[in-house]
Parts: C-alpha cells; structure tokens; sequence
C-alpha cells in the first residue's frame, strides 16, 4: 500500500500536519523541524518519500531546502479532511470542557498552546497534542472549579477521547498582577483565544 510510504513515521505525520494546516506557506527545513517537533536530521531523511509522491514540493533556496503542501495533489483534498477532522474533535472536546467551567461563571476561559495556533499533532498515540486552558475567577471560586473540572475531565474526556486537558485555574487577582511581569500571563493574554467571557484588564 503506497500510503505507507507516506504514513510511515510520526516526522512525516508530524510534518504534513504543519504543511496541511499551513496551505499557503513555505518553511525553510528548520523551521519545519521545530514546527513539527522533529530533528533537522530526520525531516531531511524523511521527507524525500513525500517530495518523490508530489505530495510536498521542495524547492532549494542557496544550500537550504523550503517545502510546501502541493496543494493540487491527488492526496491533498482527503489528507486535509483527516487532519482538519482531528482538530474539529479536539475543539469539540474543548467547547465540552468550556460548557462546564461556564456552569461556575468564570470571568474568562482562554486557550492557549498548540489548538489555538491551528497546529495540533496528528500522532494521536504517541505525541498527542494537550488542550491548554487558563480558567480566571473569582478567588473563592478557584478550587471549586478545579475539583469540577478534575472529575469530569476524568469522567468525561479521558476516556472517551484520549486527550489530556490541561486547565490552569487562577484568580482575577492573579492574572491581572501577571500581566505585570508573568511572561507566561503576558503571552495568554496577548495570544490566547478566547472562549468564554472577556480578557480581565490590567487596568479598569
């Protein structure tokens, strides 16, 4: 089966996921290491069977190797449906996840991390992506919420799907205070998604 020779480790998956999800792009062959989590070394290795289908165009730029998708490929239109397919289900799970912290009315659920950049890992066994949520309450909600959300993450996500959320759950106090000098805050609120209710502000 051809599809093997295409399929065949998690660099190649890993790979196609960030050149799928990312159509009108080029990467340099280090940038598409990091993107994809795998050593410069394997992705040289590795993508020579995609280029030989036509599925990836490589293109030499000086001594440095830039791929894209080839989106007119044959194999293109359903690998996009596979990969787009997985990052529905992880929003799924999210919004799942965000209904049931809204039932304590939070003053904001924000996701953050690789679902948010449109960048989740295909490698659903070994290398799954995590949802990463930071929760902003109020203080005497705060362990409230994580006791319910750690029960029905358990109960209700683990097992079905096989996906690790990972929600941080912290004070209004707290967050706005990191805005100061938490780089960690700081990128939250600069670059996180939000899902439920409104960014808290340093000031007002």
């Amino acid at each position: 089966m051809y599809l093997d020779r295409i399929l065949g480790s998690t660099t190649k998956v890993n790979a196609l996921s960030v050149l799928i999800s990312n159509p009108k792009r080029s990467f340099m062959e280090i940038e598409l290491a990091k993107e994809s989590g795998s050593p410069v070394s394997e992705v040289n290795r590795q993508m020579k069977d995609l280029v030989s289908s036509g599925l990836v165009v490589m293109q030499r730029v000086g001594r440095t190797k830039v791929y894209r998708i080839n989106a007119k490929h044959f194999l293109y239109p359903p690998m996009k449906r596979v990969f787009r397919d997985l990052e529905r289900v992880y929003r799924e799970i999210a919004q799942k996840v965000v209904l049931q912290i809204a039932k304590h009315k939070p003053r904001a659920v924000i996701l953050f991390g690789s679902l948010s950049k449109g960048r989740i890992r295909s490698d659903i066994v070994n290398e799954p992506s995590d949802i990463d949520l930071v929760v902003v309450a109020e203080q005497k909600a705060v362990e409230k919420i994580k006791n319910d959300l750690l029960q029905f993450i358990n109960t209700e996500i683990s097992l079905k799907y096989g996906v690790v959320v990972y929600p941080i759950v912290i004070s209004s106090e707290e967050y706005v205070k990191g805005l100061r000098k938490d780089p960690f805050i700081i990128d939250v609120h600069a670059r996180g998604e939000v899902l439920y209710g409104e960014k808290p502000r340093r000031f007002g």
